[in-house]
């Protein structure tokens, strides 16, 4: 990707449109419109598109309630939402512990809005960190090394924050049930 290419990225995920708690439909959503709205969010962004099929395996893992009704509801789209965010990273057990956690003592109007306005900020943050230039010998000069050392430095982030959000999700998760055998 070359600098240009990294910049327009960088002003399309600026440009990305992510809903808050009110500005979730109203209404129960068919499966064919959850995708779409999600999909509508998350593809700008540079993420998989969801698909049905996912969210099936979504419901029947437990990860979100089964639809009523085939509808489903606000806080199951805000979960679908959250999970095809952070699926690129991390695995669905540890997205649901998380999501879990974050509902306690919260409604999830509020957990919701919390996640998505972390999203955007760090979003801003990134475009700022990456836009700016540097100056050498008085000459303002674009830093070629910049992309190459934040490529490296964020890379090892990414590895380092995966590891300590699974490690307090695992601490966090409800213990696991023994079954008896009678």
């Amino acid at each position: 990707m070359s600098e240009p290419q990294f910049q327009t990225y960088l002003a399309k995920l600026q440009q990305a449109r992510l809903p808050r708690w009110s500005d979730l439909p109203q209404f129960d959503l068919y499966m064919d419109q959850v995708v779409q709205f999600v999909n509508d969010a998350v593809v700008p962004l540079g993420l998989d598109a969801l698909t049905p099929t996912m969210v099936n395996n979504y419901v029947k893992k437990g990860v979100i309630k089964a639809p009523i009704k085939k509808k489903y509801q606000r806080a199951q789209l805000a979960n679908i939402l959250v999970i095809a965010m952070l699926k690129p990273v991390f695995s669905l057990d540890t997205i649901a512990n998380g999501i879990n956690y974050q509902l306690v003592d919260r409604q999830a109007a509020q957990a919701f809005d919390a996640f998505i306005l972390a999203f955007i900020a760090a979003v801003q943050q990134a475009n700022s960190d990456f836009t700016g230039e540097v100056t050498i010998n008085q000459v303002n000069k674009e830093d070629t090394t910049n992309i190459q050392s934040a490529m490296v430095s964020l890379a090892i982030n990414a590895v380092l924050e995966k590891l300590l959000v699974e490690s307090m999700t695992d601490a966090v998760a409800p213990a696991p049930t023994s079954k008896k055998k009678g």
